[in-house]
């Protein structure tokens, strides 16, 4: 079994291994079953139930960052990585 990116967010989390720092994550975790109909149309849907550590719901609310960031249209345009910045501010204990 291979650790997902969820996955991978959701221990550095738990076990406080860093700051997290952007968005939430997708809340998308789990396997997927899927199938056709006989009309040809294909259905996937999450075939288990994936909690966080702590027994929280995953599904549709993903790991929370830290520090809540998103890219600003002036930083893109600018040609700046505003959450690279702000980890590095993090690192320094700015």
């Amino acid at each position: 079994m291979e650790a997902g990116e969820e996955d991978i967010v959701e221990f550095v989390k738990h076990y406080r291994l860093g700051t997290i720092i952007g968005a939430p994550t997708a809340g998308a975790n789990g396997n997927v079953n899927g199938f056709r109909t006989p009309g040809g149309y294909g259905l996937s849907f999450t075939g288990m139930q994936v909690l966080q550590h702590d027994g929280v719901q995953h599904h549709l609310l993903g790991i929370q960052p830290d520090i809540y960031m998103e890219p600003t249209i002036e930083g893109i345009r600018e040609g700046r990585d505003e959450l690279l910045e702000q980890a590095l501010e993090v690192i320094k204990g700015d």
